[in-house]
Formats: C-alpha cells, sequence, structure tokens
C-alpha cells in the first residue's frame, strides 16, 4: 500500500509509461496542459510521458497526490491482513476511505477530487483544450466519478491500473456541464507485453 509515502518509480512502471507515451504519440493525442502529482512516482511517470509523446512540461497538480492510507502505507496486503483484520471485512463502500486506519477519509478524498476539477475547469473550459492528469488509481478513480456522476456515487467499479488512461470528453447535457468517458485502455492493451510476458496486441 503506497498511499501518501513517496516510493520511487520501478523498472516496470518506466517501461510502462514509456508505452504509454509511445501509445499517445502514435495515436497523434496532443494536449495543451499536463498537471502531475508532486510523488516521485507520478511525476516521473509525466516526465517520460511527455519526453515520448512531445507534450508540454508537466505541472505540479498537489490535489492529484495519492489518497493518504494512514497506518496501511508501507505495508503488503499480508502485513495489512495481520496488523488491521478489519481492513478486509469492510464492505465495497469502504473503497476510498482510509479514516480507521488515521488516513483520509471517504468526505475528504471527496472534497478533494472536486477542488481538483474546480481549479481545472476555472483554468479549461471554454477553450477547448485537452489536459492531461497523471495521478494514481484511487485518487483518479475517485476523480474519474466526479467527472462523468451526479451525484457521485458511493459505489462504482473502474480498474484503474498503473498507466492505464482514460478519455473523458465534456459538454453540455440538459444543463449539467459534465463529462463522458470515450475511451479507457489500460496499458497492457498499448502493445508490448503482458505481465505473464505474453505478446499482447
Amino acid at each position: 500500500m503506497q498511499g501518501r509515502s513517496d516510493f520511487p518509480l520501478t523498472d516496470q512502471g518506466r517501461a510502462q509509461a514509456k508505452r504509454l507515451g509511445g501509445w499517445l504519440s502514435a495515436l497523434g493525442l496532443e494536449w495543451h496542459a499536463l498537471y502531475a502529482s508532486p510523488l516521485a512516482r507520478a511525476w516521473e511517470t509525466a516526465a517520460i510521458v511527455r519526453a515520448e509523446a512531445n507534450g508540454p512540461e508537466p505541472s505540479a497538480e498537489p490535489g492529484l497526490a495519492e489518497v493518504h492510507a494512514g497506518s496501511l502505507e508501507g505495508l503488503t496486503y499480508v502485513e495489512i491482513v495481520e496488523r488491521h483484520p478489519s481492513y478486509t471485512s469492510r464492505g465495497v463502500g469502504g473503497i476510498g476511505d482510509f479514516a480507521e486506519f488515521g488516513g483520509e477519509s471517504y468526505d475528504e478524498v471527496q472534497a478533494r477530487a472536486e477542488a481538483v476539477y474546480r481549479r481545472l475547469e476555472t483554468k479549461h473550459r471554454g477553450h477547448a483544450e485537452r489536459v492531461v492528469c497523471v495521478g494514481h488509481g484511487g485518487l483518479n478513480f475517485q476523480l474519474l466519478k466526479r467527472l462523468i456522476c451526479d451525484p457521485v456515487p458511493r459505489v462504482c467499479i473502474v480498474r484503474m491500473g498503473n498507466c492505464s488512461a482514460t478519455l473523458v470528453r465534456f459538454r453540455e447535457r440538459r444543463g449539467k456541464f459534465m463529462g463522458e468517458i470515450v475511451w479507457h485502455v489500460p496499458v497492457e492493451l498499448m502493445g508490448g507485453t503482458s505481465r505473464e510476458g505474453a505478446p499482447v496486441a
């Protein structure tokens, strides 16, 4: 469980970031702004993607930092189960809520996702600009829910694997400006090899 702890990007993470950047470049997908979590693993991912796709330099967006997981951070799944047995007995409604372990509550995470959205909306809405956000699975998932759902559901399942890419397009829908998912692609479908080492298309 990494959470807010500032672990470095691994060699596998660098390879995945390079694959993502190359894939975006092959699509000809350009962007006007690149925002990244200041945590080292996300910041390096953004720098690699930018270099591969020849986009603008990243800007730090502290709100994109991963969800703070409290005393669970730095522990393996086995260690979490041993030290905090209640973690595995929580229902799906407990996803994204780490208050019990001294981390962020679900409501705090939602408030942070809302604040990130509002800052980016204020800066980019009305300019027909494409914005890239490089963050972390936990926060990205909560932000995605905010972008496409009204009201934001507590339970929603979307696999947010490392270096997956999601294109969200915004438009007015019956008086509400909101996003819709155009595509959501895991890194395994961007070419190269799967986790098992088998080629993928």
